[in-house]
């Protein structure tokens, strides 16, 4: 098994408090009317939200099933693991997600993220494959950023 990892950061104008509850706190609610075109559902399956939770999200085409591997609101951290589904490609085991929000001066926050893909075997993985996808978890929080900002009065 190989580990390979890539790394990004990215600017939100939303507030690390708002988003990371529209992220992980609120994600049933949120996730499909942020991405209506993606997600159909989202539940937590097993667990009560936090640590070694289970969460499943049903997609339009399949679905994928997250294992929260730790949670925490105060200071804005989640680590969660895709652990099965049809977005799991083949030759991976898993994926392991980490994100802390960190507010920014301007009222919005940084969101830093490392991305940690565990291979089977020997699989390598290109470039490429990790660029894509790091600009898929980009479109996914641009998403809610974008839902957030078009409902103002999300709390």
């Amino acid at each position: 098994m190989g580990i390979f990892t890539s790394e990004s950061k990215q600017c939100s104008p939303v507030g690390a408090a708002k988003l990371f509850k529209a992220i992980v706190l609120d994600y049933s609610n949120v996730w499909p009317k942020a991405l209506p075109g993606f997600i159909q559902s989202a539940e937590t399956i097993e667990g009560d939200g936090g640590s070694g939770s289970i969460k499943k999200l049903t997609l339009v085409e399949g679905y994928v099933k997250h294992k929260v591997d730790a949670l925490d609101a105060e200071n804005f951290v989640y680590h969660y693991s895709i652990i099965e589904g049809t977005v799991l490609p083949e030759n991976l085991e898993k994926i392991s997600n980490e994100y802390k929000l960190v507010p920014s001066a301007d009222g919005g926050c940084i969101i830093k993220s490392i991305n940690k893909y565990y291979t089977k075997g020997d699989e390598q993985l290109t470039e490429e494959f990790l660029n894509v996808g790091k600009e898929k978890s980009a479109a996914f929080t641009k998403a809610v950023e974008a839902y957030l900002l078009a409902n103002p009065d999300y709390k």
